[in-house]
């Protein structure tokens, strides 16, 4: 009995180091998971007198008229009709192609807003058109969200405006635009923008046209 009882106790021992040995060869070579891979953005282009930049995961379309703004603001006559409608595009471009913002807190178009109304701005996107938006800090959004492919303007007029008690001039822009597929968001709208020093800024938004 005695020679049975030692050979079971050398079979549990043998097989007690074995799993003890095989439990640290798998901690010591665990395979590790690879991180996931995070959704940032660098600037690749911008206008610096003017505080513009350009994203590399802005859109082909948002790229040209990027282009073509900056080729209008480095000339040294410059043409404000000219101006106010490249921006106004960009405003539209950049606020409604939702496909490329990280989360609903990434409001686009804000550097084109007087700077006065940014916060409210940018508050009301995110109550509104970007509420439903869904997170893609890891790039696994299985979403359908608007890309802006196309802006055509339709009207550019010259206006006054009344800023805080203020009359000032202004530039009233109405527009429409058409999207890479119809998710039912805004097709027209009217931007009004004035001028703060040499710079065009947003001071309202309207997603309708407006008569004059």
């Amino acid at each position: 009995m005695r020679k049975r009882y030692k050979i079971g106790l050398i079979v549990i021992s043998v097989l007690l180091i074995i799993v003890t040995v095989l439990g640290m060869l798998k901690m010591f070579f665990k395979e590790e998971k690879p991180e996931k891979e995070a959704n940032v953005s660098s600037i690749i282009s911008n206008i610096s007198d003017y505080g513009y930049t350009l994203d590399d995961r802005d859109t082909k379309y948002m790229k040209e008229a990027f282009e073509q703004l900056k080729e209008i603001l480095t000339d040294k006559n410059i043409d404000y009709d000219e101006y106010a409608k490249v921006l106004a595009k960009l405003f539209v471009i950049d606020f409604y192609t939702l496909d490329n913002k990280i989360n609903k807190y990434d409001v686009g178009a804000l550097e084109y807003i007087y700077s006065n109304k940014v916060d409210t701005f940018r508050q009301k996107a995110i109550d509104t058109i970007y509420r439903d938006v869904i997170d893609n800090t890891y790039l696994d959004r299985v979403q359908e969200l608007p890309e802006i492919t196309n802006v055509d303007i339709i009207n550019v007029l010259d206006v006054k405006y009344n800023l805080e008690d203020k009359e000032v001039d202004a530039i009233k822009i109405t527009m429409n635009y058409e999207y890479k597929e119809n998710l039912g968001y805004d097709n027209e709208g009217t931007i009004i923008l004035i001028k703060n020093i040499n710079k065009l800024e947003v001071i309202y938004y309207e997603p309708k046209v407006l008569e004059v």
